[in-house]
């Protein structure tokens, strides 16, 4: 499946286990973490920016 065009790279932190990751947000809006896709390795699916 083909992504949105990436609009930006940045830090994010994950809503449930407080984790940090480089993620990539598309421009809808969608968080994709670098290397992991869009959910944290403990089942997170919300983030919030870091930097």
């Amino acid at each position: 499946m083909k992504r949105a065009n990436v609009q930006r790279k940045t830090a994010v932190r994950c809503g449930d286990c407080q984790s940090i990751f480089t993620a990539e947000i598309e421009d809808d809006g969608a968080v994709f973490l670098i290397g992991m896709g869009d959910r944290c390795g403990c089942g997170g699916t919300e983030f919030s920016s870091f930097a």
